[in-house]
């Protein structure tokens, strides 16, 4: 039982843990609604997306977007001449935007009034936390926005792969690499390094790309182009052991070995809850990560919330970001604000990018519900041909009885920003005539989006 807290008691009304996206959010609006707020962080503050996430991975990504659209510059009738490309100068750049954000995050917490401690947090009781032995209460809230660490493989070897955080610090692409998992990550920086001539490998345990997130009718000439720009699939393939060779590394798999000079470990990343004590707070787990309602709140022990990756719903930046904002409304309106995740747009980065809203026409069976799926090729398609598109794909799932837009999966350069009209449709319930009687400016990938409703 938490018993009724006194205010002049506590050390302060708000402790956040994790300087990431959603914490900021959370101590940000806190603070600058008056709540004597701290945000501590054992590291610098910023969080994966700004520091080695979203936003370096997309310094990557422009980088080899750039090297294939002048390679293919012929289309145009423009001659390029020889090509190269200095991956040390990519990752230079990809620093001058990384670097200055923990700064620049201490400065909007300074800002907005919420203090920073530099600190390992755990719990001490269901109201209070220690930072390297210093005790701190809580008279409101304690958030958990502590994000997540890449996921362990338990083998021989292990200490021989990288990750996605250290990757961005790789500053001579290898000749042969090795991705373990066709998830997010493997797809992303497996079409960075293709594109660069890097020889990968990417092996997935399972035939399962992409986790199964979408409909293999429409993922399968993806995978095509993939191979095509020279990434070689393994699946059901079980990664067993990393052995150092002299001057390359040897992979042992299920029914082969594979020889390569770089093996990134890409199996997905775990929540980082680890080591704060949560059963001092009473506060429980799941396998995913803290359990949570739908205020976000801990059902176990009211005083504490758990945002982003910590959870482990959905680990998609914006998405934390968003989380955050439900807790901040949550904690200084005392108000019974909730999570709605019906339409979140997800973008993967490959080339090109892939990006879809809503359910998949295998979930929609799986849910009962007759649907109409069409699947386009959209690279002869006006818009994509002028721009000499090598890829553009589209599906659309919609509910036969009402004609409601239940989801869509694209994959071409215009991908990330299109799949938002179809977000929205679906946010607010719109149909496919509704979208088909907009007018679009022409010819924009966007005008292209009836027509993805109709079989070409």
């Amino acid at each position: 039982m938490i018993l009724p807290y006194n205010r002049r008691m506590a050390d302060f009304d708000v402790v956040v843990i994790g300087g990431g996206n959603a914490g900021q959010a959370v101590a940000l609006r806190t603070a600058r609604a008056g709540k004597r707020t701290v945000l501590v962080d054992k590291g610098d503050v910023g969080g994966l997306c700004a520091l080695r996430g979203c936003n370096p991975k997309k310094v990557m990504v422009r980088a080899s977007e750039m090297l294939g659209e002048v390679r293919h510059a012929h289309v145009h009738g423009i001659t390029a001449g020889d090509i190269s490309i200095d991956w040390s100068r990519v990752v230079d750049r990809l620093h001058s935007f990384t670097d200055p954000i923990p700064a620049q995050v201490e400065a909007s917490l300074a800002k907005a009034g919420a203090e920073r401690l530099r600190g390992v947090a755990k719990f001490t009781a269901a109201d209070r936390i220690a930072v390297d032995g210093r005790e701190l209460a809580a008279a409101d809230a304690i958030v958990i926005a502590t994000g997540s660490r890449p996921r362990a493989l338990p083998i021989e070897g292990a200490d021989l792969m990288h990750t996605s955080d250290d990757i961005f610090d790789v500053r001579t692409p290898p000749r042969r690499m090795a991705i373990i998992g066709a998830g997010v990550i493997g797809f992303e920086f497996g079409f960075v390094f293709a594109r660069l001539g890097t020889e990968v490998s990417i092996i997935e345990a399972k035939r399962d790309p992409l986790g199964g997130e979408l409909d293999a009718d429409f993922i399968a000439p993806i995978l095509a182009h993939g191979e095509k720009l020279g990434i070689r699939w393994l699946w059901n393939q079980q990664l067993r052991a990393v052995r150092s060779a002299g001057d390359h590394l040897t992979l042992e798999l299920g029914d082969r070995s594979l020889e390569v000079d770089y093996v990134l470990n890409a199996v997905g990343r775990a929540p980082a809850i680890d080591d704060l004590d949560l059963e001092r707070a009473g506060v429980r787990r799941t396998p995913k990560g803290i359990e949570v309602d739908d205020h976000l709140c801990s059902p176990h022990n009211p005083r504490v919330y758990a945002a982003g990756d910590a959870h482990g719903r959905w680990q998609l930046s914006p998405v934390a970001s968003y989380e955050g904002r439900v807790i901040a409304k949550n904690i200084t309106a005392r108000g019974s604000a909730k999570v709605d995740y019906t339409a979140l747009p997800r973008a993967i980065f490959s080339t090109p990018p892939i990006a879809s809203v809503g359910i998949t026409e295998q979930e929609a069976k799986r849910r009962g519900i007759e649907v109409d799926a069409v699947v386009n090729d959209m690279t002869s398609w006006k818009v994509h041909a002028i721009a000499g598109d090598e890829l553009a794909r589209g599906k659309t799932i919609v509910e036969r009885a009402t004609g409601k837009i239940l989801g869509a999966h694209l994959c071409a350069p215009t991908a990330a920003d299109v799949i938002h009209i179809f977000a929205l449709a679906i946010r607010f319930g719109m149909t496919r005539e509704q979208l088909q009687d907009l007018v679009y400016a022409y010819p924009t990938p966007s005008s292209a989006l009836a027509s993805t409703f109709t079989q070409y």
